[in-house]
């Protein structure tokens, strides 16, 4: 099946890809081991089945050898990540001497990038910002509650980084602090029972649909990460803080933040959770998109803020507010693009596509290539001879763009906001992630399914700028409208409720 015609089997499908779902959730135990269950967390990086759904194909292999194979990876792979877990918690022990100067009442949940703070010195969270300056402004005591990405292997990278935040005056809450010998015997108990919990999801082969599912379920096991059990266990460690009131959370709504919040709300129902998706999200990415379900089994946050109103969804329990851009501030001091010169092709965090796109792009001159963070650019070498390797910001780029070219990105909604040109190359080998909207296709955006369409769509898109510039204004300005927030000190004031007479002079 072509990527266009994937596209549109979603189209068409995607009422039943849900309800087919949802139904078996609603029928399923509801304990930790359907909470984390691939498979039913639709995220299409984590498990086949979407892909196979929409495509309503199923690799014909046996399935009992498909279990046995994917046992036998989820067992080496997270009791491979356990023990380096437990010389994490060693290394914590010996090398992590800052003492807390409170009791923990509002937590703030997000991420540390190991790397990032070794090679910088200090931690600086990109995720939250300006909301700790505002927080201190307002005397609002805040712990931040740290999830450790990209020491998983090399448990050693937390000696520097632990010395680091020894020196940062704010108050840290890490998973070790709470962490007893029974957590480490609970953790090999639910890995030990995991693979055959999966076996009560089988569904009775009726038809095609129940045959990719139950290929699918198997298939998945091994797409069940350690940090989604050790999530649930800190859950659980954290609901019995007495102290804790409310938890902010960065959430993309994975397992690890499903087994995080179902750790605390079957502990401690007086602890409000609070989904903070501060991004721009994508249809299909299904898992970020919370529903009653996900409430009623103590999956979900009490409440989700969103990036802009185009993100609100209407649910009967969960409560669904707008919050604040507070990645996205450059995007409302962004003065317009001066110069329509260069063609931006910027990078995703899937490789693949990425690569794809660097290969799929015409010999066009002026193009400058701007990488995901997370993507390491070695890994995408040699690039083509006539592209430019750019480490400024986008909104340097927008500036002098004629034309942004992307795949997978968030940041392609930026440029649309920006009032840029942009093009979506779709992917290759799974759903496209398009974080645009039916409004302004064919005038500011369009997609591309193969290389053979991007030259043809360039040149549309360009004639259409060229002689509908009051168009291409109000299309931006409609997404910069529905998809963001300016995060003003007065918008953060009323999100996170604080009281601005309590500012210090």
């Amino acid at each position: 099946m072509t990527p266009q015609e994937l596209e549109h089997s979603y189209q068409r499908e995607k009422p039943l890809f849900h309800h087919y779902l949802d139904s078996i959730k609603k029928r399923a135990p509801r304990d930790i081991f359907t909470i984390l269950n691939a498979t039913l967390t639709k995220n299409p990086y984590a498990t086949v089945f979407p892909k196979h759904f929409f495509s309503k194909q199923t690799p014909a292999s046996n399935i009992f050898w498909v279990f046995i194979k994917n046992t036998i990876l989820f067992y080496g792979k997270n009791f491979y990540v356990l023990f380096t877990y437990l010389i994490s918690y060693l290394v914590y022990k010996i090398y992590f001497t800052k003492e807390r100067r409170s009791k923990p009442t509002t937590l703030i949940d997000v991420f540390a990038l190991v790397d990032t703070v070794n090679r910088n010195g200090t931690f600086k969270d990109s995720y939250f910002t300006d909301l700790y300056d505002v927080f201190e402004k307002y005397s609002r005591p805040y712990t931040l509650l740290l999830r450790f990405y990209g020491a998983g292997k090399n448990p050693f990278k937390l000696i520097p980084f632990f010395k680091i935040i020894n020196q940062d005056r704010r108050d840290f809450l890490l998973e070790f602090e709470l962490l007893t010998l029974r957590d480490f015997l609970e953790l090999a108990m639910l890995f030990l029972a995991y693979p055959f919990k999966t076996l009560r999801l089988w569904q009775k082969p009726h038809n095609l649909d129940d045959r990719i599912f139950n290929h699918a379920l198997v298939s998945d096991i091994k797409n069940v990460s350690f940090e989604s059990f050790s999530r649930y266990v800190l859950g659980k460690n954290v609901a019995n803080i007495p102290t804790v009131e409310k938890i902010f959370s960065w959430s993309e709504f994975q397992a690890v933040e499903r087994g995080f919040n179902f750790g605390i709300r079957k502990n401690n129902p007086n602890i409000e959770l609070v989904g903070c998706q501060f991004f721009l999200n994508y249809e299909t990415y299904f898992n970020a998109y919370v529903d009653d379900l996900d409430f009623e089994m103590l999956s979900s946050p009490h409440k989700v803020l969103v990036n802009g109103s185009h993100y609100i969804l209407h649910r009967k329990h969960l409560r669904y507010e707008t919050g604040g851009s507070l990645r996205y501030k450059e995007l409302f001091h962004f003065d317009g693009i001066k110069e329509e010169k260069n063609i931006i092709i910027l990078g995703s965090y899937i490789e693949s596509d990425t690569r794809y796109m660097l290969e799929s792009v015409p010999r066009f001159s002026d193009v400058i290539f701007k990488n995901h963070p997370a993507v390491a650019i070695q890994r995408l070498y040699p690039l083509p001879s006539n592209v430019i390797l750019s480490n400024e910001s986008i909104y340097t780029l927008f500036a002098h763009a004629k034309m942004v070219i992307g795949t997978a990105s968030g940041t392609l909604v930026e440029a649309v906001a920006s009032g840029v040109s942009v093009i979506i190359v779709a992917s290759q080998s799974n759903l496209t992630a398009n974080p645009l909207v039916e409004h302004g296709k064919g005038e500011i955006w369009e997609i591309a399914f193969s290389k053979d369409d991007i030259p043809m769509l360039y040149n549309k898109l360009l004639n259409f700028r060229q002689e509908n510039r009051s168009r291409i204004q109000e299309i931006a300005k409609w997404y910069k409208n529905n998809f963001f927030i300016e995060p003003t000190e007065a918008t953060i004031c009323k999100v996170f409720e604080l009281k601005q007479e309590a500012a210090k002079e």
